[in-house]
Order: structure tokens, then sequence, then C-alpha cells
């Protein structure tokens, strides 16, 4: 099925990858290395690393020869509340509560998976912030994941890309306080949905009416977060060697 003209990047995550709630890195990506790689979206609304774990072979099937990976944004917000977290354990059927261990098992178990099918290059991203304030639980836990994503992925000795560390560094060179008024939810995010398929209001006019910077509802990304997304795995990309197309 993959053609054979040009090395084929998959790139593995949730809605963030899929790209149809905020502004689509992977369709930026693309569009950078047009003509010279081919690109194969793997990104599924709502997944954890256990559902990525799950389908990893689908994955690996393809052969693709680099691989990107961004997962782990909802393993964060599931642990936002016992409410939260129910819901996802009813919606993904999952086989216990998420936490960070059981996150480092997943991710570990991914990227092992990743490596006995014999893909080249192996990239993993940081995960984009949750929310805008320095002090929301969200916030924090994205950073500690990342934190144990840097971990994992040095053990296996694979390329890190530090997006969490990107946005954080333009959050504090922006020098602005970021809205907090507005809580993290599915609801919230659903009304974005609404106002920009109904309203036809662009994710960037919604993400300035809710004063964010980088992101239209706390986690889906505006432009400038897409763009910081993007140039991690464009920088990781333009460092292999690989034959020319």
């Amino acid at each position: 099925m993959r053609r054979l003209l040009m090395n084929t990047v998959v790139c593995i995550g949730d809605s963030i990858t899929y790209g149809r709630v905020g502004v689509s890195y992977f369709e930026m990506l693309k569009s950078e290395f047009r003509g010279k790689l081919e690109f194969i979206n793997s990104g599924v609304n709502g997944n954890l690393s256990y559902d990525v774990l799950k389908r990893i072979e689908k994955v690996t099937s393809m052969k693709p020869d680099i691989a990107i990976l961004l997962v782990g944004t909802n393993d964060v917000w599931a642990t936002y509340s016992e409410k939260t977290m129910k819901a996802y354990i009813r919606k993904n059927r999952l086989p216990e509560r998420p936490s960070k261990e059981s996150y480092a098992r997943n991710l570990a178990g991914i990227l092992q998976r990743l490596k006995t099918a014999s893909i080249a290059n192996i990239g993993v991203m940081s995960l984009p912030l949750i929310t805008e304030d320095s002090e929301h639980i969200l916030f924090k836990r994205s950073v500690e994941y990342s934190e144990l994503i840097k971990k994992i992925t040095s053990q296996m000795d694979l390329c890190y890309m530090d997006l969490n560390e990107r946005q954080r560094d333009y959050l504090k060179k922006a020098d602005k306080r970021p809205s907090s008024g507005r809580e993290v939810s599915w609801e919230f995010t659903l009304r974005m949905i609404f106002k920009h398929i109904l309203l036809r209001k662009s994710w960037d006019a919604l993400s300035q009416e809710n004063g964010f910077l980088l992101t239209v509802d706390h986690v889906h990304q505006n432009t400038t977060g897409a763009t910081l997304i993007k140039d991690c795995a464009s920088e990781f990309l333009r460092k292999l060697s690989l034959p020319d197309s």
C-alpha cells in the first residue's frame, strides 16, 4: 500500500495529531516536506497511551521508515478529577486507572514495539502544555510527564523532541498572564467545535476570544501552538540522513 519512491513518516498520537480540532501540525509538516517525504496520519481522537499500544501493530504493519510519537495528553487529562477519570475508563474501556506509572509502562511498550519493527528512525515528543497557567495542576503534570518521556526516550536511545520546554519558553517570553477563568472540560471543547463548525469562526479567532496564546480550549492547538509542534518534527526530520527522493 505504501509508495516506494519516498521515505514514509508515520505520525502517531491522539486528536492533536489527527488534527480536526484545532490547527493541524500534521498538515503543516506534510506541506513543508511535500514531494520529499510521504506522511501517514495515525492520530486517533481521545487516545491514551493504552489505546496506542493496543493498535501499534496496525501502525508497524504499514512499514514506515520514520515514526514520530506524540501521546500522553489524554493520560494527563484523565487524572484531573475522579469524574474525568471514570469517564475515560468507561469511554476507552481502560483496564486500570490512568496514572504516571501506567503511562510509563505503556510508553515503553509502544517504543519497544516500534524498535522491534525495525523502523529506522523514531522520534518522541514531550507533551504540549495543558492550560497556560503554570500553577494549574494539569500544566504541572504535563511537565512531569514530559520529564518522564525524556527519561524513557534516553534509556531507549531514541530521539527526544523538547516540545513542552519550547511551549513553556514561548509563554515566558510572551510575558502575558493567560486567562484562567475557563475550566478544562470536554464541554468547553465541544462549545469551541460548535462555534467553529456552525458559526464558522476560525480556531485562531476562538483562541483569541478565550485569551489563549497557544491553544483554542486549553488543550488543542492554535496556529502558534501547532507551529511549535511542527517545528520540533521538522528539525528531527531534517537531521536524518535520508536518501534523495
